[in-house]
């Protein structure tokens, strides 16, 4: 029996060895992160019995008890930011999530060769992390069609395309403006990655964000250029004019969301 009981430990220290290996590592040559994480907070309503289904649009009456977050601007572009809302709920199970995006030019690739072309659409983002140096956190961006392209990283920029966000669910709806995202994510998910189990009092570090993409229609010659915001990726054609929202302005001269600087708080509240 103790021959067996040392195998077994010897096994699961091999195996947490491996898997530590293939998550992404900070850069130790990376400068310190830029400003401090904002105490902005959206508050997410807990209704332990509620239920929502997940079809592309948040009208159920329930979505009426979660608050609207409507302070999305453009940190780096003096104009007035398109409407955008965002809504969160969360029940005993899961926890739940809208985007209404008001975009008259919307960029969306009709196929993806894979997730990562949505580098390349108008989309939503979410950012969720556990520490304010944003050494382990999670993103997952959904465009207009509820596809969605998530990843694990750490500061600064190391990302891990490969892994997934267990148990994400989003659906999309096209409006006549604009369009619709709505998704939902075990909160047993939320526990396996490292946060606290979410429940009234409990506050996480968070992110929302909004690709603002549109068609070049000047006719000028495009010269196409490789940045950090496209993976090194290229459309076929021109490519979009890019445009960047936040929920909670940076206040650095460069777009970048993947600063603590970007973060702000979800807080569970009854």
């Amino acid at each position: 029996m103790r021959i067996y009981s040392d195998l077994c430990f010897a096994f699961f220290l091999f195996v947490s060895v491996i898997w530590a290996a293939e998550q992404p590592q900070a850069d130790v040559n990376a400068p310190p992160p830029p400003g401090k994480c904002s105490d902005q907070t959206y508050q997410v309503r807990w209704l332990p019995e509620v239920k929502v289904e997940l079809d592309g649009r948040a009208d159920e009456v329930v979505w009426k008890e979660a608050n609207i977050e409507k302070r999305f601007v453009f940190p780096w572009k003096q104009a007035t930011a398109s409407e955008t809302e965002f809504r969160a709920l969360c029940n005993d199970k899961n926890f739940y999530f809208s985007f209404h995006v008001h975009d008259a030019d919307i960029v969306v690739l009709e196929r993806l060769r894979d997730e990562e072309d949505e580098v390349l659409e108008d989309r939503m983002e979410i950012y969720l992390c556990l520490d304010e140096q944003m050494k382990n956190y999670f993103c997952f961006e959904t465009d207009s069609r509820g596809r969605v392209f998530d990843y694990s990283g750490s500061y600064y920029r190391r990302f891990d395309a490969k892994w997934k966000f267990e148990g994400l669910e989003t659906k999309a709806t096209p409006l006549p403006n604009g369009y619709e995202i709505e998704g939902r994510v075990p909160l047993k998910s939320f526990v396996a990655l490292g946060f606290p189990e979410l429940r009234p009092g409990v506050k996480i570090r968070c992110g929302l964000y909004r690709a603002e993409f549109s068609h070049d229609r000047s006719g000028k010659p495009v010269e196409k250029k490789e940045s950090i915001h496209n993976l090194g990726r290229q459309t076929d054609g021109s490519p979009p004019l890019e445009e960047w929202m936040s929920w909670v302005d940076p206040k650095i001269k460069e777009p970048d969301f993947h600063i603590p600087a970007a973060l702000g708080w979800l807080e569970i509240i009854k």
